[in-house]
């Protein structure tokens, strides 16, 4: 009997753990991890100088303009949605400050507020005509992609930011330690606000409902078109956040930043292949940054390898296939939140 009963609670003791197990090597944070291990580990030993504590900064630094962005994409593809215009937001947000801060050393914080103000500006556009007026998201902000890129031109007038203060440059290329930037570290911060926002509230938590089951979600009480208006707002709020990183990191600004190098499609990728997806309410922004950080090491590596620039999207494209096809063979598991939302009253 004795015999027995040990048998048992070993075999009880082994299946969670063997579950447990399972369930871990489903976590696409824990697969990005691995990913970026290898990837870093191979070119490591190709490449010695791409371990260096500059290059490291610089891999990072580069990726937190991609992560602001896709925490932001993450928001509202969350909720079934999907934001195109987002490349000039950052743009316009960049520019906005960018001449003030060249002719007249605008103050960091005074530019937080004005990029800050502007994406929330934009970002309404965006919430007013894809909630209210129900033009399918893809429409609408292919759209906006179209009229804020224009409004971008008007407002550049043909001029460039070429020469921003020092303590810009230094926010945007300075680390905290060797190899750990500031600006990825405020990327980091803005990822860890959100998640909260998303797990520890309601209004977080109806994001995941109502790209569950948009209809399920206002039977029970859910305001679904507010929600997904707030999710465009607070996309357009990180995208001019990430205008003033890209400024204080490029030092550079005009009338086609972000456009020309297909920011909103480098930000879907990571927010793809972090594990959100495209089909609502499965998801969250740490693996979206930790997409955008496999994203900038990866294409890093090709510059050493010596793959020629015009690959790079091709790689991209590869990335996001094999995200996909991993979803569907896996049963990806996120750091989605929860799906258990209280009713409203």
């Amino acid at each position: 009997m004795s015999a027995v009963a040990g048998s048992l609670t070993s075999r009880r003791t082994f299946l969670p753990t063997r579950a447990l197990w399972a369930r871990l090597v489903r976590l696409r944070e824990l697969q990005l991890l691995l990913a970026m291990a290898v990837v870093v580990a191979v070119s490591a030993v190709l490449h010695p100088d791409f371990v260096s504590s500059s290059n490291v900064s610089f891999m990072l630094a580069d990726s937190s303009v991609t992560a602001t962005l896709a925490i932001g994409q993450t928001l509202v593809i969350l909720g079934k949605g999907i934001d195109l215009s987002v490349a000039p937001i950052l743009g316009i947000a960049a520019i906005v400050v960018g001449f003030p801060a060249q002719n007249h050393g605008l103050p960091l914080a005074v530019a937080l507020v004005i990029v800050m103000g502007v994406g929330i500006v934009l970002g309404v556009g965006n919430g007013i005509l894809v909630s209210w007026a129900r033009i399918p998201p893809i429409i609408t902000t292919l759209a906006t992609l179209s009229v804020y890129g224009g409004l971008q031109f008007i407002i550049a007038n043909g001029q460039e930011v070429v020469n921003i203060p020092n303590f810009y440059d230094t926010f945007g290329n300075s680390d905290l330690v060797p190899g750990v930037p500031w600006a990825l570290l405020a990327a980091v911060g803005l990822a860890l606000v959100v998640w909260l926002f998303l797990r520890q509230t309601n209004l977080g938590r109806s994001i995941y409902a109502v790209g569950n089951d948009a209809d399920a979600a206002h039977r029970s009480g859910i305001p679904v078109q507010r929600i997904i208006f707030l999710t465009y707002v607070l996309c357009g709020f990180l995208a001019g956040i990430a205008g003033l990183i890209y400024l204080c990191h490029t030092g550079s600004a005009d009338s086609t930043t972000g456009t020309d190098s297909n920011v909103e499609l480098t930000s879907i990728a990571a927010t793809l292949i972090g594990g959100t997806t495209l089909t609502g309410g499965r998801g969250g922004v740490i693996g979206s940054v930790l997409g955008a950080i496999f994203l900038s090491i990866a294409l890093t590596a090709m510059v050493f390898a010596r793959i020629p620039p015009i690959w790079e999207p091709a790689g991209v494209g590869g990335l996001i296939l094999l995200a996909m096809v991993t979803d569907r063979h896996s049963g990806n598991l996120g750091s989605g939140g929860p799906r258990r939302v209280g009713r409203r009253h």
